[in-house]
């Protein structure tokens, strides 16, 4: 497959001169490739065998919102580890030149929305991202101080560093991030979020999966080219009761915004990618069929 065209320089890319914690570390390796180096241990990702759910946090055990995680426990990798996952040639059709950008919950790390995004986007790129912060053992997008409360400032860095990383990949790589659609999950949805407020310049499509807002006064933006999906959790009682303010945020701004409630936790599942591929139908103006992806023989 060719490489994708058609990025214009974001203005957010003055941040490199800030930052210089945002240098680039990945490989265009193909999804079955296996040899994208990773400087930290991540936690494992439990992943359904049909790859329709991912649990990103422990639903058995209490969250504890008095429990401060100190800094000593927090560790910051210079570099964000990512992937290419390209499409494999299917029957009646070829790859497109779609880009999707996907951001993992707390836990995670770069392939661990693969399955769920395949399924929706069968022919697309996909571009896995690693957060780079390892706070007790876990993968992170950002420094949690509880469970429902967060380091503003860390927020803002990540995502400033976040900005600049996707800035030089797209250079260096050609990517349309202009056309491109961001997912988010939990802690990625979260600083996907606040991304899309301190840049308004970098998403125009974005899906938001268990989010709520994490920094207290969201920026001013404008919004009103933006198109975004939120999926809440019915179930998902402990960041639910967040959900709305964020609604309210994005919709201040401008934004197109669609607000999905599914039955469902804060797990992902079948009721997740089916809403995603009802709301990208709406958007484009035709039917999405629902795509299995066979898993490969060794």
């Amino acid at each position: 497959m060719g490489t994708l065209s058609g990025f214009a320089l974001l203005s957010s890319a003055a941040f490199a001169d800030r930052l210089s914690l945002a240098s680039v570390s990945g490989n265009k390796q193909t999804a079955s490739s296996g040899d994208t180096q990773t400087p930290i241990t991540a936690k494992p990702v439990q992943v359904s065998p049909t790859g329709e759910g991912l649990i990103m946090i422990d639903p058995s055990k209490k969250p504890d919102d008095k429990a401060v995680t100190p800094k000593e426990n927090l560790v910051r990798n210079p570099t964000f580890i990512y992937q290419f996952y390209h499409p494999d040639e299917m029957e009646g059709g070829s790859p497109s030149r779609e880009l999707v950008v996907l951001l993992h919950g707390s836990g995670g790390n770069e392939a661990s929305l693969v399955p769920l995004a395949r399924r929706v986007w069968p022919r697309a790129v996909l571009l896995g991202v690693r957060g780079r912060v390892l706070q007790d053992g876990g993968t992170r997008w950002y420094r949690k101080i509880t469970a429902v409360k967060f380091d503003e400032k860390d927020v803002q860095l990540e995502a400033d560093a976040f900005v600049v990383f996707l800035s030089k990949l797209a250079e260096k790589e050609n990517l349309d991030l202009p056309n491109a659609t961001f997912v988010g999950y939990s802690n990625g949805a979260n600083l996907l979020a606040a991304t899309m407020f301190m840049h308004s310049d970098l998403v125009r499509r974005a899906v938001l999966m268990r989010s709520m807002p994490v920094l207290a006064q969201m920026p001013k933006a404008d919004l009103s080219k933006v198109q975004v999906l939120t999926i809440t959790g019915e179930q998902d009682k402990l960041y639910s009761p967040f959900a709305p303010a964020l609604s309210d945020a994005l919709r201040r701004s401008g934004a197109k915004l669609d607000a999905e409630m599914v039955d469902s936790g804060h797990m992902l599942g079948l009721k997740d990618r089916q809403m995603i591929r009802q709301w990208l139908a709406s958007l484009d103006g035709a039917a999405l069929t629902d795509v299995k992806v066979k898993p490969k023989k060794d």
